[in-house]
């Protein structure tokens, strides 16, 4: 089971998608779409640290990365463009298990405002996934 604290994130995930996305189902599919998402680049990262490589961010995905999708240097504007392009080309990533690109094959962005983005990822941001089974935030 998740712990209060994640739950609570991502019940403010929720809030934030609440206005631009009113239907509950696809709430929960951006919040998972997000929350894999974060999951690669935290698995990279987390195989850079033992002297691995990066796998779900690498050679021609590697500026798709969460970490630099959430980089200050981005507009929100700029950041919204590289999400949505992240998300769309992520299922052609030949590199990375099946699992991950059926997750993103279909995966889009069903409303178009860098605000409501920017604040969506930030929330995202701060549940911390390597130390959670990926399988019990899919099942939320």
């Amino acid at each position: 089971m998740l712990d209060q604290k994640t739950k609570q994130k991502i019940d403010s995930a929720r809030q934030i998608l609440v206005g631009k996305v009113p239907d509950p189902k696809a709430q929960v599919e951006q919040i998972t779409t997000a929350l894999v998402y974060k999951f690669m680049d935290d698995m990279d990262k987390e195989s850079e640290e033992v002297g691995g490589k990066a796998t779900f961010f690498a050679n021609d995905f590697s500026e798709y990365s969460w970490t630099k999708l959430l980089d200050n240097k981005h507009s929100g504007q700029e950041r919204l463009n590289l999400y949505v392009q992240a998300i769309t080309k992520i299922s052609k990533n030949s590199n990375i298990p099946q699992l991950f690109r059926n997750i993103f094959k279909d995966a889009f962005l069903p409303y178009n405002d860098a605000r409501t983005l920017t604040l969506f990822l930030k929330e995202i941001m701060t549940i911390k996934l390597v130390q959670l089974k990926i399988g019990i935030l899919l099942e939320t």
